[in-house]
């Protein structure tokens, strides 16, 4: 089942999608504007736009509580869900790498950690391949994945506590059979 758009939400001359995603059926990267993206207008393949096209679904459409200011024309900042349902990533527009700090976005970015800490969500701020993960108390910063990395999410127990934590893994470590994988 497709979410519904928030009524009066549309992407109007908003592009930034097509710069910030990775497009695998195009060989795009993300952070590079993708060749078939019109800037300011939209897609000019867009009834041929490939599956991951079609399957995105930008956050400032889908979720209300995401106020006007994050239209990612304006943030420079593009909400979304993956696939699973148990991550939030906020990609940023590279040309403004530190847009997600700015107020109130990372007033609003550290309210989903909190909200998510009670779910399955962990939150992730992503510029190019940097990676970041934020949770209520801290962010880990886990610098650049690369293809043959991926990022675990796993709980430390503490003095009385439990919090989660995310450390970069190859592929090939076998400590990837304990932890969860994102």
């Amino acid at each position: 089942m497709t979410p519904a758009v928030k009524e009066g939400r549309r992407c109007g001359t908003c592009t930034l999608c097509c710069k910030v995603l990775t497009v695998e059926e195009l060989r795009k990267p993300n952070a590079e504007w993708c060749p078939h993206c019109v800037k300011g207008r939209g897609c000019a393949i867009y009834a041929d736009r490939p599956d991951e096209c079609r399957r995105f679904q930008c956050g400032y459409l889908l979720w209300p509580t995401l106020g006007e200011h994050w239209l990612p024309a304006r943030s420079k900042l593009v909400v979304a869900f993956k696939p699973d349902g148990r991550e939030i990533v906020v990609h940023v527009d590279p040309g403004v790498p530190n847009a997600w700090r700015a107020e109130p976005y990372y007033s609003e970015i550290r309210n989903m950690t909190g909200d998510a800490a009670g779910t399955a969500y962990t939150v992730f701020v992503q510029i190019r391949r940097r990676m970041i993960a934020v949770f209520p108390d801290r962010e880990v910063d886990l610098g650049v994945v690369a293809e043959d990395e991926v990022i675990a999410i796993h709980e430390v127990a503490g003095p009385g506590t439990r919090r989660r934590d995310a450390v970069k893994l190859r592929r090939d470590d076998p400590r990837i059979n304990e932890l969860r994988i994102v």
